[in-house]
């Protein structure tokens, strides 16, 4: 799990690389979709799982991850976002239940938003409650096999 002020040297790369070359096992970038809240809360809920089965990491939210050029990269989430909120919706939707972190990285005097979800490593095997399971493995999630 990468914390706030390592998270935020990786953003200052981007100018140069893109954040995709930055993911591995305990790190993600994910754009946020403006036009469909339900569809990021459900990728959070997904990504909780994966990151909790896979021995715990950040995901940091309002990325462009094929991007480059720091101009193009931070898209932001919206200001509306409450967090407690988000956490709750995980909690809800996870079996046995997760609850993360959550930080705020602003950029360009507040204009811009990120939102880094830390979650734990967890004993696997976590789920939805709709009984997906997932493990991160390298740079990806993939489907969860008790002998993974």
């Amino acid at each position: 799990m990468k914390n706030k002020s390592e998270i935020m040297e990786i953003i200052q790369q981007l100018d140069h690389h893109i954040a995709d070359d930055f993911e591995a096992q305990d790190l993600d970038f994910k754009q946020w979709n403006f036009s469909a809240v339900e569809e990021n809360v459900n990728k959070m809920i997904k990504y909780a799982v994966c990151m909790a089965n896979g021995g715990g990491g950040s995901v940091v939210f309002g990325v462009a991850d094929k991007m480059q050029g720091i101009e193009n990269v931070l898209i932001g989430i919206p200001f509306d976002i409450d967090i407690e909120e988000l956490q709750k919706r995980i909690f809800e939707n996870t079996d046995p239940h997760i609850t993360p972190s959550f930080d705020e990285i602003f950029y360009k005097d507040h204009s811009i938003r990120l939102l880094v979800m830390n979650v734990l490593p967890k004993t696997p095997p976590y789920t939805t409650t709709k009984g997906t399971a997932t493990i991160r493995q390298g740079k990806e999630c993939l489907p969860y096999r008790s002998n993974s």
